[in-house]
């Protein structure tokens, strides 16, 4: 469960997330509900930049 958040004016890093990670970040936010508030994230893993995904 290894991710990175990139905030709306960063760009988007990454072109990979598992589904894990995401909901390890939907956990942290349920437990810590003033984090993030109005927030619009991208969530991705680290480096995994590039043109397309591993897998693909």
């Amino acid at each position: 469960m290894d991710y990175a958040i990139t905030s709306r004016d960063e760009p988007f890093k990454g072109t990979e997330v598992s589904r894990k990670s995401v909901a390890a970040l939907a956990v942290a936010l349920i437990d810590h509900p003033d984090r993030l508030v109005r927030a619009n994230v991208g969530v991705n893993k680290p480096n995994t930049d590039g043109d397309k995904a591993a897998f693909v």
